[in-house]
């Protein structure tokens, strides 16, 4: 028998796990539960320096401490490109270059503008907000003076893409 726990109510998550027949485990003094439905912040407090919590074997939590270096796409991007430095500088030269090349604006602003001339318009790039999910704040562009317009303060990634559809070639391009 799974026994999970939560600690924040989402319909989706309790009915999925009760729907499976698994059982829910109410209570914060035992860690005998199978999976953990968590929020960021109670993950955060699990894994601080402080605490001394531990998962068991077999046990699942749906986040992980410093997720959002994988999931944030500007934190993917750099540490991606820093595997590759490091890959490199340890002689492993066949690393397979797995993101398209990205602009962390505004900081790569003028490294983006370069690139983008070379190009001379013909690509399409995907202007993302780093704080943003579930495709909001995504804007296409084809032109220099839409990144100003669309940027709004923020600091997007920009992604090439060689399709006039954004993610379809996300990795592709």
């Amino acid at each position: 028998m799974v026994k999970w726990k939560t600690d924040f109510s989402k319909f989706v998550i309790t009915s999925n796990f009760e729907r499976r027949g698994w059982q829910e485990f109410d209570s914060s003094t035992s860690d005998d539960w199978d999976i953990y439905w968590a929020n960021i912040t109670t993950v955060r407090q699990l894994f601080s320096s402080e605490s001394t919590t531990q998962l068991r074997n077999g046990q699942l939590i749906n986040h992980f401490p410093n997720h959002y270096e994988l999931t944030r796409k500007d934190l993917l991007v750099k540490n991606v490109k820093r595997y590759r430095r490091q890959a490199h500088k340890s002689g492993l030269t066949d690393v397979p270059q797995i993101i398209p090349s990205t602009f962390v604006l505004p900081q790569e602003y003028a490294i983006f503008v370069e690139e983008f001339r070379k190009q001379r318009n013909s690509t399409t790039y995907i202007l993302k907000p780093h704080s943003k999910a579930q495709g909001k704040g995504i804007f296409l562009i084809n032109k220099l003076s839409q990144v100003r317009q669309r940027a709004e303060g923020g600091e997007p990634p920009v992604i090439p893409s060689t399709a006039g559809v954004a993610g379809s070639n996300y990795l592709g391009s």
